[in-house]
């Protein structure tokens, strides 16, 4: 003989016990506590027993559901339907407010809720898994996918509510939670007198909520700051870019030490040179100086190092590079200074007596340098002692390369480095705290 299977009903009606609207609920086997939308009376209705009023949620303004009760809605691949409204705060700083909606499955008869704050959203459920799978260790919670850190501590106040619940949330009143996060996942532990129940929570898009229930995206209120697990955005590619970017640079190294060893520094001159005062030229100008000749074989980049003899004075050194074979010229001007004493018995200096130009891409050839010196007068005419490298091994090529090789990664750094900031400044137990 067939067993006859009475199907659940999709929904029930009941009237409020203090102003007779008629209310529709959807876990007709669960339910047992309402909250009317009319009259905002709260009470226990438990099979075919009197409703029993236990009190009202008198709040004149309060948080308007944006999904409404009743709405059918699909969020991570499982169908809801909204049944209840709870707009909460925190007990000791009643400023912070958020809304949950009571979510339920009809099928598996399996409740969800759907929070949200500033703008972000989390869905929670409860935890399948045993108790032995979560891990208290200090401030931080391990699990399986990885080590969760304690983020918010509080106690909650209910503001206001609509709809239906199957447990009583006046009890909520004296619950103490817990949240621990790794973002986009977070462990909620909820803790009373009695018992402690476990929570997980996932983060939720704003644009899926609102293609979920059918709602317009521009009823959801705008994200605020940073959501408490809201996924970095920076996060995904960073340690791919880390690794690519360590390997770049070891390349770079690389390339810069094989540059040097295939061409090899080679000193062409070396020479110390006196500036003599030209008697026929105004104070302070000296005799142009003709360096020995050099040949360079190869073209290449030269470096021309100038070290002076200065003694609290300054040099003023138009430089000139003539090749004697075509009469071409490379010209530049130094201006150095240098100069030192003793105020209140500390020894003081400003200035330095040494400085260099690069030459790039100089043709092979025969050259030597002409200098124009100016100076004032002082203790001694200065010495410079100039020396003329090809092929010197140049670091700014170098970190010019590496400059434009970090830009992106430190840009990219810094922007998950803000999103943490951002995430952390809501919370008592960030890393600076």
């Amino acid at each position: 003989m067939s067993e006859t299977v009475t199907p659940r009903p999709e929904s029930a009606q009941l009237d409020c016990p203090e102003c007779r609207t008629s209310i529709t609920y959807y876990d007709v086997a669960g339910s047992e506590f309402y909250a009317c939308p009319n009259c905002h009376a709260y009470f226990q209705h438990t099979n075919e027993e009197t409703p029993k009023l236990i009190g009202k949620y008198t709040r004149t303004t309060h948080a308007t559901p944006l999904i409404p009760l009743g709405a059918l809605g699909t969020l991570a691949g499982t169908q809801w339907r909204v049944v209840g409204f709870v707009e909460r705060c925190e007990y000791q700083a009643q400023q912070y407010t958020w809304s949950e909606y009571q979510l339920y499955q009809p099928e598996t008869r399996e409740y969800a809720q759907l929070a949200q704050f500033n703008g972000h959203w989390i869905i929670i459920r409860p935890f399948a898994e045993q108790k032995n799978q979560i891990k208290l260790v200090g401030q931080s919670l391990e699990r399986p996918e990885g080590t969760y850190r304690l983020y918010a501590r509080y106690q909650t106040r209910i503001l206001w509510a609509v709809g239906e619940f199957d447990w009583d949330i006046k009890g909520d009143d004296s619950v103490k939670i817990s949240e621990y996060i790794l973002p986009p996942r977070m462990v909620v532990q909820e803790r009373n007198e009695n018992a402690v129940t476990w929570y997980r929570a996932e983060h939720v898009e704003p644009s899926d909520v609102a293609a979920g229930f059918k709602v317009p995206p521009s009823s959801l209120p705008t994200p605020e700051g940073v959501g408490a697990v809201e996924p970095n955005p920076s996060a995904p590619k960073w340690p791919a870019l880390k690794r690519l970017t360590l390997v770049a640079l070891a390349l770079l190294l690389l390339g810069q030490v094989l540059f040097s060893i295939r061409h090899r520094r080679e000193t062409l001159l070396s020479e110390r040179l006196r500036v003599v005062a030209d008697t026929a030229a105004a104070a302070g100008t000296g005799r142009i100086i003709v360096s020995p000749s050099f040949t360079l074989k190869d073209q290449a980049a030269l470096l021309i190092e100038l070290n002076t003899t200065l003694n609290n004075q300054w040099l003023e050194l138009p430089v000139s590079l003539v090749n004697e074979q075509t009469g071409q010229g490379f010209e530049f001007t130094k201006n150095i200074e240098y100069y030192s004493g003793v105020e209140g018995g500390e020894n003081w200096t400003e200035g330095r007596r040494d400085t260099d130009a690069v030459l790039s891409r100089v043709p092979a050839g025969r050259y030597h340098l002409n200098f124009y010196p100016i100076t004032e007068a002082g203790p001694a005419a200065p010495e410079i002692v100039v020396t003329v490298v090809a092929n010197p091994f140049l670091w700014s090529n170098f970190f010019i390369a590496l400059l434009s090789l970090l830009i992106y990664p430190v840009w990219l750094y810094m922007r998950r480095a803000s999103h943490e900031t951002g995430r952390w400044s809501q919370s008592d137990y960030g890393p600076t705290q």
